[in-house]
């Protein structure tokens, strides 16, 4: 019986240490998880298809573990926004909509972003945001509630029609819209990157530095197929930190021929480049009758028809209107913030920058864009709010242009 007995506790040992291949195994979370936000209900609904083509092509090079998202909102009539996942050079439908609906709108990108990483989620996550951008301005209508309105400058432009007529023709979210919303999730994103135009500048960076480690943007217009996904693919789910993120810029120029501005930018260091440059703006006093000296400065945004430039490239500006020592000081706050750059002489643009302006170099060339306030703006269509709004944004009352009369 003794031995009978000690037979029955092996056999029974063995059982509860085997598992047959139909034993179901808990999944675990993913290496990580990275959405691509795309925002394509307008003049750039054509190129979505190009680079979705590309994501699947990219996922290809992907483990396992490596959930690739991509929420799509096209100019197409009676094809409402779906959500899709790439993996091994196929794509899988995860959800389509019932019916359009704005994908500025900060309630709705809230959503989406928690249904993905519910459905996928991750040790870590990224964000792409694609689509059109204008820095901290906007140009036409918000999303943003009463209870949220802020500053207006945006991101998105959706139509709400379903089609892509007219430039300026849709809403867009607030960027501090976008950050009170980023904040809220139940997740924080590891990197955003921007593909779309002129997000690296100072103003938006500062709104959005809690709501990431590193902001990966341009501050000047970007070609309208973007980035090339088929070759950053693997860089996004790259969690090496800042080293992957250079890839990505590195990629992204290299795709043309290095005619592409581009910039990391590390957040926790905001706060310290924003009191680098509340002191540096104190030794200038920019009082509203004072006129700086921009002759010759990199910018990257105008206006075409009265040959206005705004977003100036911060180091140059302040390189070339401070004090040698002030300005040496201060850069160093730029490079802690501002940790990798590409620089570009030359980008593609639709009119907003005239190259004959300045000579582009890498000693001026900083990363990231400033706003000026200048008098003279109140007078032209295209820059009449730009004064008016830019006491909203948290960069404004940081840096104390308020105490200048601005």
């Amino acid at each position: 019986m003794k031995h009978f007995l000690i037979l029955i506790s092996i056999l029974l040992a063995f059982v509860s240490c085997s598992k047959s291949d139909d034993d179901p195994t808990p999944a675990g979370p993913a290496k990580r998880t990275v959405i691509v936000y795309i925002s394509a209900e307008n003049n750039l609904s054509s190129f979505a298809d190009m680079d979705t083509t590309e994501m699947i092509n990219g996922s290809k090079l992907l483990s396992s573990d490596c959930n690739y998202i991509a929420f799509v909102d096209k100019a197409e009539k009676n094809v409402p926004p779906s959500i899709w996942r790439f993996e091994g050079g196929k794509k899988e439908l995860v959800k389509q909509f019932d019916a359009d609906f704005y994908n500025s709108d900060p309630s709705m990108m809230s959503e989406i972003l928690e249904f993905i990483v519910k459905k996928y989620p991750a040790k870590s996550y990224g964000l792409v945001l694609w689509g059109h951008a204008t820095a901290w301005f906007i140009e036409n209508d918000t999303v943003a509630t009463s209870r949220q309105a802020g500053p207006r400058y945006a991101y998105g432009r959706d139509t709400g029609n379903n089609s892509n007529s007219g430039e300026n023709i849709g809403k867009w979210m607030n960027v501090p819209t976008m950050a009170t919303m980023l904040n809220s999730l139940s997740f924080r994103f590891d990197f955003i990157f921007c593909d779309c135009c002129n997000m690296s500048n100072v103003e938006s960076a500062y709104e959005l530095r809690k709501t990431t480690d590193y902001l990966i943007a341009s501050p000047a217009e970007i070609p309208g197929k973007g980035a090339p996904y088929d070759k950053i693919t693997p860089y996004l789910f790259d969690t090496s930190g800042f080293s992957a993120y250079k890839k990505i810029i590195d990629a992204y120029a290299d795709a043309y021929a290095s005619k592409l501005p581009l910039a990391v930018i590390k957040m926790s260091e905001m706060e310290q480049l924003a009191n680098a440059t509340c002191v540096i703006l104190q030794t200038l006093e920019p009082t509203a009758d004072k006129e700086f000296n921009l002759d010759g400065l990199m910018y990257y945004d105008g206006s075409r028809i009265d040959r206005l430039r705004v977003l100036f490239d911060m180091n140059d500006f302040l390189q070339q209107n401070a004090a040698s020592d002030d300005y040496e000081q201060w850069t160093q706050a730029l490079q802690r913030a501002v940790v990798y750059e590409r620089f570009a002489a030359t980008w593609q643009t639709l009119g907003h920058v005239n190259f004959s302006d300045f000579s582009a170099t890498e000693q001026k060339y900083g990363g990231i864009s400033m706003y000026i306030p200048r008098t003279f703006y109140n007078n032209y269509n295209y820059s009449k709010t730009f004064n008016a709004n830019y006491n909203k944004v948290q960069w404004y009352w940081t840096v104390g242009w308020n105490n200048y009369g601005w």
